[in-house]
C-alpha cells in the first residue's frame, strides 16, 4: 500500500490507532460496557491496516478498522464524554485532555448514522414504491 492510500484510509472515522483504542479501554467503565470492551479488544487482536513499506512507527501508530455497531459507538461516545466531563484522563492524555477523543467519537457516530441511513435508502429502493 502506498502512503496516499494509507493516509486516506487512516483519515476515515472508522480507522483508529492502537494507541487511541488502548486509551479508550482505560477510560471506559468496564463493568457496564462488557460488549464495548470486547469489541475494542477484538479490534486490537485483529490485523492492523497494511502499512506502507517504509512505515517505521511503533505499534502504537498501527491503524485498525474499528467496526462497531451504532449502539456501541454511541455507548463509547457517552463513556468518553463522561470521562471528559469528570476530568478523568489516562497517563497519556493528562496534558491534552479528552476533547479530541470526544470529537473523534462524535465523528464515528455520525459516520455510522450516515452509513445506516444510506443502507436504509438502498433497502427501500429495492422494495419499490408501495401501492
Amino acid at each position: 500500500m502506498d502512503w496516499l492510500e494509507y493516509k486516506k484510509l487512516c483519515d476515515q472515522p472508522n480507522y483508529w490507532s492502537h494507541w487511541m483504542l488502548n486509551q479508550c479501554l482505560e477510560l471506559i467503565e468496564h463493568t457496564s460496557c462488557l460488549d464495548l470492551v470486547a469489541a475494542i479488544q477484538q479490534t486490537l487482536a485483529s490485523l492492523p491496516l497494511h502499512r506502507p513499506a517504509d512505515h517505521t512507527g511503533p505499534q502504537s501508530t498501527f491503524m485498525y478498522k474499528f467496526t462497531l455497531s451504532l449502539a456501541l459507538s454511541e455507548l463509547l461516545l457517552s463513556q468518553v464524554q463522561r470521562a471528559h466531563n469528570i476530568n478523568k484522563t489516562t497517563a497519556a492524555t493528562q496534558t491534552r485532555g479528552l476533547a479530541g477523543f470526544v470529537v473523534t467519537c462524535e465523528e464515528l457516530v455520525d459516520y455510522l448514522r450516515l452509513e445506516l441511513a444510506a443502507s436504509s435508502e438502498v433497502d427501500n429502493s429495492l422494495v419499490g414504491p408501495h401501492a
